[in-house]
């Protein structure tokens, strides 16, 4: 199997080198890591997908499309974490990262993931759109300066170039406005994509004017009157250049209903579940929406 894209130049095609470089990408790790960990690894399945090993559990990636709303083209991937332990049960991400019980666990923990999923995307052929990457709260506050720079040195070992991602805060984080503040210039100075979720429109119109992120993702269930509420955000994020994805949009209808409003990305199992390849949605079944529910 070939690495394709920009991971050509490092990972190459027989399973030897293969394991030349994960070798090199956990001693890395270690090297970012507080102290050398004994617990995490990277493997290549037959596949030729990477997976991640961290004590007895097991870490796949699954990719789901943010998409255009007028065209229903793929304008980037965001990733998910898929857990199961050695026997076979299956763990969610959110039971998994509570099991570390420290800092310096759950830093290391979080690494592996974004590696893992970093890996599996751009070594894709149609790994051509930015990767959106999630970013543990927790570890947010274990690190207390210079936020993505140990990830940086890794997608740069790789030959990735950072803007291609975009690191998301969740919206736990953005709570805390000097830290939140402190997290996003630290991502955008390391050369990343800076993005948050928000809690509601409100909170995403104070975060647009406070930290003017590149992405800003809002569940579409916590807007109770989008006529009134959507078009001065959108208005701003335009002045701002900012991207608002709406997440778990999973009907015609709540499109259509965006689409009028004049947003421009969504998200959700209308275009699919998370899935190892990167799948994309057929731009025909934009073509004649369902009509907005009264």
């Amino acid at each position: 199997m070939v690495f394709g894209g920009t991971l050509g130049g490092i990972l190459q095609a027989s399973l030897q080198e293969h394991s030349v470089a994960y070798a090199a990408i956990r001693t890395l790790i270690e090297k970012l890591s507080s102290q050398p960990d004994l617990h995490a690894a990277l493997r290549l399945a037959p596949d030729g997908t990477v997976l991640g090993r961290f004590y007895e559990f097991e870490l796949a990636s699954g990719f789901q499309p943010v998409v255009r709303i007028d065209t229903r083209a793929v304008a980037g991937y965001d990733a998910y974490a898929r857990s199961h332990a050695t026997d076979g049960d299956v763990i969610s991400p959110w039971g998994l990262f509570s099991r570390a019980a420290d800092d310096a666990t759950l830093v290391r923990l979080d690494r592996l993931c974004r590696l893992v999923h970093t890996l599996n995307y751009f070594s894709k052929a149609d790994a051509l759109h930015p990767l959106y990457l999630r970013v543990h709260g927790r570890l947010l506050a274990a690190i207390t300066h210079d936020h993505g720079q140990a990830f940086r040195r890794m997608v740069e070992a790789l030959g990735i170039p950072p803007a291609r991602i975009v690191l998301q805060l969740p919206a736990e984080a953005a709570q805390d406005v000097l830290l939140a503040g402190m997290i996003l210039g630290n991502y955008k100075k390391a050369g990343f994509q800076s993005g948050v979720h928000a809690n509601n429109v409100g909170e995403a119109q104070s975060l647009l004017h406070l930290h003017a992120p590149e992405v800003i993702k809002l569940d579409l269930r916590t807007v109770a009157d989008p006529e009134r509420e959507l078009p001065p955000l959108l208005e701003t994020a335009a002045g701002l250049s900012c991207q608002v994805v709406f997440k778990r949009v999973e009907d015609e209808a709540s499109l259509a209903r965006l689409a009028a409003l004049g947003a421009q990305y969504a998200q959700g199992y209308l275009f699919g579940a998370p899935s190892a390849s990167l799948a994309s949605p057929s731009p025909q079944a934009a073509a004649a929406p369902e009509p907005p529910a009264a």
